[in-house]
């Protein structure tokens, strides 16, 4: 098939299918970081660095992003989101070979490398998914993006703690980087352009028939809701993939053991703590999608985040004082939070914003969130001789409470109006 052909070819995919790949490149893309997170603190020998570099291995892709997520997102704006994408996806594989050298100073490199990659690869994906989407449908394709990235989050934890403990550190690694150049050549060839100047005409089906809604008082359409779905955004990458993703090895550890007998066998850590995130983020990816059609249905995008906030404060309790059992079912109770509360905060950035800057608000979004997510590792590691994890996840809950006063005023303005809180989405829709 010529260059013309496919180019052809895939600008006439539907969003269904357009939705397909970005999802699949966007899990595929994972699987060297969230390999990093279950078994660098276990393997700090192997990696070539002393345990008190951890937090800082861990957090340095989100520390960078959160220099580089606004810029990014400025000219994802303005520029074919395929520029950006498909390199930061061969980008991702590069980063993931360099795991594979013992040393701080290759992993610290290959971190940074990754950190810039995400923010290319996410932000596009997150706009792809915006452009293709609708006010009708936006919560439901938002939630299957964040589907397809909880099946990457789950499956790499799962495969990279099991290959660790089969093949070993090194060589995890290597194939976690071919795995991703795989993905990125997918990519590369058959993932449609989106931007509105550049992917669509009148024969291409990457558009919607848009329903005009009711709009609402001026006073409820400011920018008020937005920054605290965006601050909420931020509460929830600390406490759920800053401190809980970073110190899961050792909570584990502490509370369960090195080795977990599960049905008669006895497992290794690495592969428990793997299959635990991994069990995690199938919760995860059913909830998302479900969230999403939750909100498009009853137009309740707050009432959802409500319940997410207290089913947080749960998840963290228990993270407290749980044992055995308790802290499993404590994780995976913070993982429906999770992903119920990251679907609706990016369904509403599609709600709030009009169309021609989304995404400089998904780039504040994504910066919020990784010096949430930045960190929580450095936190939790910095104090965690003096209060200990119990004490860490104290704190965390008590932060959840205070905020929930707020977002349930919001969600009553939310009922309050009908249900119909989305009046900038008609701008932006039109915009398209």
């Amino acid at each position: 098939m010529s260059r013309s052909r496919l180019v052809a070819w895939r600008q006439r995919l539907t969003p269904e299918h357009t939705l397909w790949i970005v999802g699949l490149g966007v899990a595929v893309s994972l699987l060297g970081d969230l390999t990093l997170y279950v078994v660098l603190p276990t393997h700090t020998s192997e990696a070539g660095i002393a345990l008190a570099n951890v937090g800082l291995m861990l957090s340095a892709n989100r520390l960078i992003r959160i220099l580089i997520n606004g810029p990014i997102g400025l000219i994802i704006e303005r520029t074919p989101r395929r520029r950006i994408a498909v390199p930061a996806l061969f980008l991702g594989a590069a980063s993931s070979l360099l795991y594979t050298i013992p040393g701080f100073w290759p992993l610290l490199i290959g971190r940074l490398l990754w950190g810039i990659a995400w923010a290319g690869l996410w932000l596009s994906a997150s706009t792809m998914v915006l452009d293709i989407s609708s006010e009708a449908n936006r919560g439901r394709f938002v939630g299957r993006l964040q589907m397809w990235y909880f099946i990457g989050v789950g499956g790499s934890s799962f495969i990279g703690g099991a290959l660790t403990d089969w093949l070993g550190y090194t060589a995890n690694f290597t194939v976690c980087a071919f795995v991703t150049l795989a993905g990125a050549i997918i990519w590369w060839l058959f993932l449609p352009e989106t931007h509105s100047e550049t992917g669509r005409n009148r024969s291409t089906p990457l558009s919607f028939e848009i329903t005009p809604r009711r709009h609402i008082p001026p006073s409820f359409k400011a920018s008020l809701p937005l920054i605290t779905a965006i601050v909420l955004f931020g509460v929830n990458w600390l406490i759920f993939l800053g401190v809980l993703g970073a110190t899961m090895p050792l909570l584990l550890e502490e509370r369960i053991g090195e080795t977990v007998y599960v049905l008669g066998l006895l497992i290794p850590l690495s592969t428990f703590t793997g299959g635990l995130a991994a069990s995690n983020q199938i919760v995860s990816l059913l909830v998302s999608p479900l969230a999403g059609w939750i909100s498009d249905y009853s137009r309740q995008r707050w009432a959802v985040i409500f319940w997410a906030l207290i089913l947080g404060i749960v998840a963290t309790g228990l993270l407290a004082v749980g044992t055995g059992i308790v802290i499993v079912v404590a994780t995976m109770i913070g993982a429906i939070a999770t992903s119920a509360l990251q679907t609706q905060v990016m369904t509403l950035v599609g709600d709030y914003t009009l169309a021609h800057q989304r995404g400089r608000i998904l780039g504040i979004l994504n910066t919020v969130g990784d010096v949430g997510s930045a960190g929580g590792p450095l936190l939790a590691y910095a104090v965690l001789s003096t209060i200990h994890l119990s004490g860490i996840f104290w704190l965390a809950t008590g932060l959840l409470v205070i905020v929930v006063p707020w977002t349930l005023w919001i969600a009553r303005q939310e009922l309050h109006f009908s249900g119909q809180p989305y009046a900038a989405s008609n701008h932006s829709e039109m915009a398209n």
